[in-house]
């Protein structure tokens, strides 16, 4: 008999990005994965073919909301529905349910730096994130950091972890596109939201220091987040050295096109869980500049440089010179994309599924 099994993706929201887009890739590969295995019910705002879709209002994907509709509502559709298992994909799970459950931990950043996250964030995963972990059958988790701070911080059994990391949609990224128009013949770029973690006034110190020698502008694709105030003012009202350019979020289609157009992408976070722009800009031929943060170092396995995220110098350095010598950009891009292979999502999706039957 077919095992049924449910998926609470109801974290999804628009605009989409991090944790939020990871999770829509992850629960389409999931699906791939449980085809013809699994019947799949899946709780969230999207549409996924291949799966029984169940609405979820607009308002549980926020903080509060998700609290509400998760702890309160969830558990009676799901002994409605008769599932036999239900994975949560995004850090908390419903803890009235008696359900095995797989629960996605993204990362404990709110638990160990919550100064870098937005306050209704803090709130839900202090209030809820220990018990989920604890209630949870199984934890996957994106990277090793993510696997040895659960256990360093929460004491969380290593046998209750399994560690499978993110993807990432080669065939897209890697296929000739267009670079937008709005931008520079040659620049170096930056994707992700504008929040403390992702560590902008430091590569915006770095850059006014190689603007001239690099002859690059700097692009920045992500919208304005939380306590990004003073962030979005230096933009504004940059007038040199060198030229800075905010896009905003751009759109999916976009951004294989802005990262083959770049001379490489930034990454120069405090803290992260995985790094997806890593991947893309690896599979999409951009060389990749990152932090020591160790979540970054195990994602880039080797084929990016790195640079301490507290030091501006250090970035200045590698920003001229990943400018001024092709034949480091070319090993890169080589480096890159051969890394960016070995991870699809759909190597991701079919280790979630196992996980998930085998519960």
């Amino acid at each position: 008999m077919t095992k049924k099994v449910a998926i609470d993706a109801s974290v999804y929201r628009e605009p989409a990005s991090g944790v939020h887009l990871a999770v829509k890739h992850a629960v389409t590969s999931e699906v791939s994965g449980l085809n013809g295995k699994a019947a799949v019910e899946i709780y969230s705002g999207l549409n996924f073919s291949g799966a029984v879709n169940c609405p979820v209002p607009s308002w549980a994907s926020r903080p509060a909301g998700r609290v509400l509709w998760q702890q309160f509502c969830l558990p009676g559709r799901l002994r409605k529905s008769g599932v036999e298992a239900l994975h949560a994909q995004a850090y908390t799970l419903p803890l009235r349910s008696h359900l095995p459950t797989l629960l996605n931990v993204h990362d404990i950043i709110a638990l160990e730096a919550p100064a870098l996250c937005a306050p209704a964030n803090v709130w839900q995963m202090q209030l809820l994130l220990p018990a989920s972990i604890r209630r949870a059958s199984k934890c996957i988790v994106p990277t090793r950091h993510v696997a040895e701070r659960l256990m360093a911080v929460l004491g969380v059994p290593a046998a209750k972890i399994e560690i499978a990391p993110w993807g990432v949609d080669y065939e897209c990224f890697s296929r000739p596109a267009e670079t937008p128009r709005a931008v520079p013949e040659r620049y170096f770029l930056f994707v992700g939201n504008l929040e403390p973690k992702k560590n902008l006034p430091l590569l915006l110190a770095a850059y006014s220091r190689a603007a001239q020698r690099s002859g690059c502008a700097l692009v920045i694709a992500g919208r304005a987040a939380w306590k990004s105030g003073p962030v979005v003012q230096a933009l504004r009202s940059w007038r040199g050295p060198g030229e800075v350019l905010w896009l905003g979020r751009v759109e999916d289609q976009d951004l294989p096109g802005l990262y083959q157009g770049a001379q490489a992408l930034v990454m120069p976070s405090l803290h992260e869980g995985f790094g997806l722009p890593v991947l893309e800009a690896m599979a999409a031929g951009c060389p990749v500049l990152h932090s020591r943060q160790p979540a970054l170092l195990e994602v880039a396995g080797g084929a990016g440089r790195s640079f301490p995220a507290d030091d501006a110098e250090a970035l200045q350095r590698l920003l001229e010179q990943i400018a001024t010598e092709e034949a480091l950009r070319t090993e890169l891009r080589a480096a890159g994309q051969e890394r960016a292979r070995v991870l699809p999502w759909s190597r991701w999706g079919r280790q979630a599924a196992e996980l998930l039957l085998s519960l």
